[in-house]
């Protein structure tokens, strides 16, 4: 009698174990019942997070009334609460059209900064070999020497490195308009990163310079989003 008792309640503990792992199912389209891929799907009550397959189906650990938040940039999050007779489970996210407005599209003024920054250092910016007609110019039928832009012309080795430092300055101008809008509190606040995996996400998917001086606030959120995909894959 003990025994079937002792056994009554290892199978009562394991189908108890069953039910609290078992996994909710679905499909997530949109409004028009296209499938949405790479929809980021988080259970709130044990914080494990999926992303939707292309065909828009996942799979998540879950249980009778557990809240899972479904959520993508240009669509209003959705809010699901785990019912235990449904688990293969469709979900339908609405297009957010004022999305843009809460981003608040902008250009950044590239051309304010760089000003600034050449102000900085007019006289490098502004420096450049003398031509030969500002060395010896024509007068009438005889020439004339100018000293000065001589000297300049002929100081190899102090013009060599004034074209360097030039150089130098235009590749750190354009390396400020980057990290000015490439920041590391921008990526977190969009994909989560810290530490380690956000230093990693800020080297290998840092975005040129020709990108971002005609990007919009929204098509740097959709860059640093669409890249965290790729990147949370080899997670």
């Amino acid at each position: 009698m003990l025994l079937r008792i002792i056994i009554f309640i290892l199978l009562a503990v394991t189908s108890l174990s069953v039910n609290a792992q078992s996994k909710l199912t679905g499909t997530v389209r949109s409004e028009d019942s296209i499938p949405l891929n790479n929809i980021t799907i988080l259970n709130k009550e044990n914080g494990q997070s999926v992303v939707s397959n292309d065909d828009g189906t996942f799979s998540l650990s879950a249980q009778k009334g557990d809240t899972v938040l479904f959520k993508a940039l240009g669509y209003t999050p959705l809010l699901y609460i785990v019912k235990k007779e449904r688990t293969d489970i469709t979900i339908w996210l609405k297009r957010s059209p004022i999305e843009l407005n809460t981003i608040n599209i902008i250009k950044y003024n590239y051309h304010k900064d760089s000003l600034k920054f050449r102000e900085e250092y007019a006289r490098e910016f502004a420096f450049r070999r003398p031509r030969w007609n500002e060395v010896v110019p024509m007068m009438g039928l005889g020439f004339t020497v100018n000293i000065n832009q001589l000297y300049k012309a002929v100081s190899f080795k102090k013009n060599k490195r004034k074209e360097k430092f030039k150089k130098i300055l235009i590749a750190k101008e354009k390396e400020n308009s980057v990290q000015r809008v490439f920041t590391p509190e921008l990526v977190t606040k969009l994909t989560g990163l810290q530490g380690d995996s956000l230093n990693q996400f800020m080297i290998k998917y840092e975005p040129t310079y020709e990108f971002i001086k005609d990007a919009s606030t929204y098509d740097v959120w959709l860059y640093i989003t669409q890249n965290y995909k790729q990147f949370s894959k080899g997670l």
